[in-house]
């Protein structure tokens, strides 16, 4: 059998295995994390005082559960790597792949593949998903606390708001939305005193919201009827304030990797924060090169021949590292929020220092 063909068998049996223990780990903490949620969502649920609504528990779990691996999922890749390379440590098939001549980058490759591969699907397929039933599972949770306060919208013509009244609402369509200063630029505004019962059409040149309600600069109103009247300035009240528009764009777990790039610049043109979701298409880009520096840790602090406690220290001295790590990354993604580091920066930082320290440790693990 040629050098290839071996190398091509330990390809195949290495990534298996390390799908395998991943896969493993994966459904584990996937399974705690959701059983976790699913008892507090029934708390939440016993609590309301009208409790007239029929609750899914399942469903909604369900619709959870790709959010749910998008948190675990760094943290299976590293309980699943450590098991991994410590059942292949102890039974000497990694010593014997080392003995064959071959590079610890060469025995590590079919791992660093596969970690890659688990990022890539993840990315691909389970972003998408995962978009679709996070809306779905934000429609189920309004349905049952009745707490929608997502007002604004964003589309390809500009933005739209919706402003609740007690006994009718307003539908605001505009250009640009300065979020600052909380101001519309040529606005629309439906006025209705029912569902389906337009009252007035009013346009103006701007609009700001101001304590009182919202300023319309050179109003023109339309009724029913086709009559236009030139108003001027108009106040209107508004149940809205700032915290509201801030808040209510969609967050960027619902929109998928690929529409993403599209959505940013549709905040961008109507004058809405981008930051967040920036920060977000960076992090999913990087997420397969996360995925391989985690499984360097894995390897750095499992592949030594050691006794049974040394092993132990070592599998908790590679989860504190990695611990240290994911905070920094939340660290950098407040920087990044906040404007301190460009979004680029706050997304990939992460990855590409556990991609270096991973790549360090294992360096000086192939020199010993």
């Amino acid at each position: 059998m040629s050098r290839m063909s071996i190398f091509g068998l330990l390809f195949r049996y290495f990534a298996k295995r390390h799908l395998l223990w991943t896969g493993l780990c994966l459904f584990g903490l996937t399974a705690i994390v959701s059983i976790i949620q699913a008892v507090e969502l029934i708390r939440r649920v016993s609590v309301l005082k009208n409790n007239i609504v029929e609750v899914d528990f399942l469903i909604l779990s369900m619709l959870n559960l790709p959010a749910v691996i998008d948190v675990v999922l760094p943290f299976a890749l590293l309980c699943g790597s450590m098991l991994c390379f410590n059942t292949l440590n102890k039974t000497n098939e990694f010593i014997v792949t080392r003995g064959m001549g071959t590079s610890i980058w060469t025995a590590l490759y079919p791992a660093f593949a596969a970690a890659f591969g688990v990022g890539l699907f993840f990315v691909m397929v389970i972003n998408p998903i995962g978009s679709f039933t996070a809306k779905q599972y934000e429609k189920q949770m309004v349905t049952i606390f009745g707490t929608d306060d997502r007002n604004l919208s964003v589309t390809a013509d500009g933005i739209w708001l919706r402003d609740r009244q007690d006994d009718h609402q307003l539908i605001i369509h505009g250009d640009v939305l300065d979020a600052v200063n909380v101001s519309i630029i040529n606005p629309v505004i439906y006025q209705f005193a029912a569902p389906g019962a337009l009252q007035t059409r009013l346009r103006g040149s701007a609009m700001l919201l101001t304590d009182t309600g919202w300023m319309i600069e050179n109003a023109v109103a339309w009724d029913n009827d086709g009559g236009r009247k030139e108003i001027g300035t108009l106040m209107i009240a508004t149940n809205i304030a700032t915290l509201d528009i801030e808040r209510s764009t969609e967050p960027p777990h619902t929109i998928p990797v690929y529409t993403l790039p599209r959505f940013i610049e549709m905040l961008e043109n109507t004058g809405l924060p981008t930051i967040n979701h920036s920060i977000h298409f960076h992090q999913l880009l990087a997420l397969p090169l996360l995925l391989v520096g985690i499984t360097m840790l894995g390897a750095r602090f499992t592949l030594r021949n050691v006794n049974k406690g040394r092993r132990m220290q070592l599998f908790t001295r590679g989860v504190l590292i990695a611990t240290a790590i994911f905070i920094y990354g939340y660290f950098m993604q407040i920087l990044g929020s906040t404007f301190r580091v460009p979004p680029a920066v706050a997304g990939w930082a992460p990855a590409v220092t556990i991609l270096l320290a991973g790549a360090a440790l294992l360096a000086r693990l192939d020199e010993s």
